[in-house]
């Protein structure tokens, strides 16, 4: 995911949240013919054929982003325990 612009990530935020091309459009105020272009960019990037797959990379990157946040917290709390 790190390879998409910031632009290609809200379009993939909103995929996430079920939103149809039309109503990711409306939402980041884009055509949906320019909601299409950044899908196939997005799909060419990630290697990824289609937007279920893209969302289920997205929420797995997402999981795995939250866990590695959670072990750094815990190894903090541990480190302030002992000094």
């Amino acid at each position: 995911m790190n390879s998409l612009t910031s632009r290609e990530r809200e379009v993939v935020l909103a995929l996430a949240e079920g939103l149809s091309n039309k109503d990711v459009g409306r939402r980041l105020n884009i055509s949906e013919g320019t909601v299409k272009v950044h899908l196939h960019n997005i799909y060419s990037k990630l290697a990824v054929k289609n937007r279920t797959a893209l969302v289920v990379r997205a929420f797995a990157e997402l999981a795995s982003v939250r866990s590695r946040l959670h072990a750094a917290n815990s190894d903090f709390e541990r480190a302030e325990l002992v000094a």
